[in-house]
């Protein structure tokens, strides 16, 4: 997954003139699709382009869904570097839905959102919760090896 990978999907699967903007909230992009066209070919579109979708007044808010953070964790099947080998036992597992808010919050900063920590914060206190709440084996936490590998991006597109 690259910088506007998930910005290109999101565009592909709207009507022409919808505009597109990142979310200030839970969500990783805000739409006016629905008013645009109510019931256009959108509705099945960003499903199929692996998106969460919330309507509200005339606007739809994007979440990337579990899809987008299963093919991260099988692009990465070694982790690429130390922090995220710490969160590699969390792959492979069922996508929670704290882990898609989490992948939304860090695809917002890759996407070129502001950095203010709080996705670093929350990603490591959900794995501390985890592994607290579950200390053997079958703890929950799917997801978060995905969220790592967010930060891994972040820092690629830095630099």
């Amino acid at each position: 997954m690259n910088r506007g990978d998930l910005r290109k999907a999101a565009r592909a699967a709207l009507p022409k003139g919808a505009f597109l903007r990142r979310d200030r909230g839970e969500a990783l992009f805000v739409t006016d699709a629905p008013r645009l066209s109510p019931d256009g070919p959108w509705r099945s579109a960003l499903p199929a382009a692996g998106f969460l979708t919330r309507e509200r007044d005339g606007l739809l808010w994007l979440i990337p869904g579990p899809e987008w953070l299963t093919r991260l964790e099988e692009a990465h099947p070694a982790p690429p570097d130390e922090f995220c080998q710490g969160f590699a036992r969390f792959s492979g597992r069922e996508i929670e839905p704290e882990s898609l808010a989490l992948f939304a919050l860090g695809a917002r900063v890759l996407d070129g959102g502001a950095d203010d920590g709080r996705f670093d914060k929350r990603l490591r206190q959900r794995a501390a919760e985890c592994l607290r709440i579950h200390p053997n084996p079958i703890h929950p936490g799917g997801g978060l090896y995905a969220c790592a590998l967010l930060t891994h991006l972040i820092k690629e597109a830095r630099t």
